[in-house]
């Protein structure tokens, strides 16, 4: 890659999912993007050689690194975001952003956001924040500052859909987000709401903040912009452009910051690519959502096999060991058949695998435990199949599974479904270099997602 590319955009996803996210919007929007496992430097992002992506086509780059912060509590996550942030701070681009999921999982006590802010605020200080959620093209709304989630053809208020209110680690029960946030950071939040989107982009900031440069206020004042037609997210990127801060400037929100910077700075030309199908894919599944078992009962119907982990078994040493060793024999032996395989740890919130982990004092002192054996499974099934497509769904689980099998970076591949795109690693490890793996949070995706995982692509 040529060093005279400006680096438009820096990320850090909180989660695994919704790197791959980010990384998929500024692709298909034309920005040639690097999804890293660990802070890169200023040298690794300028020499990136992308295998699939013309990068001559753009004038611009973007780099982003793969975290598991959703996951850590606060302590956890200032030890996990100052370093990552201090290397971020030594890569010149326009703007940094802390990538969040868009139906906001987060508590005071698990994937705080305002950590993160006061830690990232350390390293790329400014007059205000902007926070930018709903994706309408990913059925995330915000009107009138309360978040709303589509399942099928209804649309729900946050606090009353029926998965993410009942989120085993960090139920949502206020859709307002910024009386949600409030609970996590002692900082003004403003709110530019549908009646002011078209006034955008003169609005300035200090009509939208009056104390936008007042020195004496601690800490910066959150922006957060309503959305609920993607026609609001061009405006929001033209303001973006015109009055952010020239070099780092901090941005908070979900993947459609991407969609609206991409408007400014990304080619209209669409990227197409065709697919390739490979037999076997292996599916590694630690979400609950229903999506997800929908997904694997198709897969079942396909053909593929499927193994199911036995959660209970994951919280003893002794146990776990034993079932991550039973588990690891039944995936080989299906693949060595050639056959397409998922190895599961719930089918839905009503499982009663699920039930277990809400029930179980055991396990609620131990949220990272099963997402951190399905990462061993696959592990050691990489080392012993010479595995060629994988496929991993769940923040938690994607996150613990990549960050084992020593990947350097990620490109984009193909579409699979919005914001759960299919990658190619990158990397010296001779096991995992070259290797695709779709990357999905349990909510994305049609029925058919992992049938389109092997396939190589979305098909008719």
């Amino acid at each position: 890659m040529k060093e005279d590319k400006e680096i438009i955009l820096g990320f850090y996803g909180d989660d695994f999912t919704g790197s791959s996210d980010v990384m998929e919007v500024l692709s298909l929007m034309g920005i040639p993007t690097i999804l890293f496992l660990k802070a890169p430097t200023k040298t690794e992002v300028a020499n990136f050689n992308f295998k699939y992506f013309d990068s001559s086509q753009s004038d611009y780059i973007a780099y982003g690194i793969a975290g598991v912060a959703r996951s850590l509590d606060p302590t956890s996550m200032a030890a996990e975001l100052n370093p990552v942030f201090k290397q971020m701070s030594e890569i010149p681009s326009r703007y940094i952003h802390y990538k969040i999921c868009s139906t906001l999982d987060s508590s005071p006590e698990i994937g705080n956001i305002g950590v993160a802010m006061k830690v990232a605020e350390k390293y790329f200080p400014g007059r205000f924040i902007p926070l930018v959620l709903g994706f309408p093209y990913l059925n995330r709304f915000v009107a009138f500052g309360h978040l709303f989630a589509k399942i099928g053809t209804t649309t729900y208020r946050l606090d009353r859909h029926p998965v993410m209110s009942r989120h085993p680690t960090t139920p949502m029960n206020e859709s307002d987000v910024r009386l949600h946030l409030a609970k996590q950071m002692d900082r003004r939040m403003e709110l530019v709401d549908l009646l002011q989107i078209g006034e955008l982009p003169s609005l300035s900031p200090e009509q939208i903040c009056p104390k936008a440069n007042d020195k004496q206020e601690i800490e910066s004042p959150l922006i957060l912009f309503d959305t609920t037609d993607n026609s609001h997210l061009l405006p929001i990127g033209k303001w973006l452009d015109t009055h952010s801060r020239k070099r780092h400037q901090l941005l908070l929100g979900s993947s459609a910051m991407e969609y609206a910077l991409g408007k400014i700075y990304g080619a209209e030309k669409a990227l197409s690519r065709p697919t390739v199908p490979v037999t076997p894919t292996l599916v590694v599944a630690g979400s609950c959502a229903q999506s997800t078992a929908d997904q694997i009962l198709h897969a079942e119907k396909l053909g593929f096999t499927l193994i199911r982990i036995q959660v209970g078994e994951l919280f003893s040493e002794e146990s776990r060991v034993n079932e991550i060793n039973r588990v690891v024999r039944l995936g080989l032996e299906a693949l060595n058949l050639n056959l397409n395989t998922v190895i599961y740890s719930a089918l839905g919130p009503e499982d009663d695998q699920v039930k277990f982990i809400l029930s179980s004092s055991v396990a609620r002192s131990q949220p990272t435990q099963i997402a951190a054996s399905q990462a061993e499974i696959t592990r050691q099934i990489i080392d012993l199949f010479p595995l060629k497509r994988l496929a991993t769904a769940g923040g938690d689980t994607s996150g613990y599974i990549l960050k084992s099998l020593d990947i350097q970076a990620f490109e984009f591949v193909n579409v699979l479904a919005p914001g759960a795109p299919l990658c190619l690693a990158h990397g010296k490890n001779p096991k995992t270099a070259g290797m695709e793996i779709a990357i999905k949070g349990g909510q994305n995706g049609t029925v058919r997602y992992f049938e389109f995982a092997q396939l190589g692509g979305m098909v008719a």
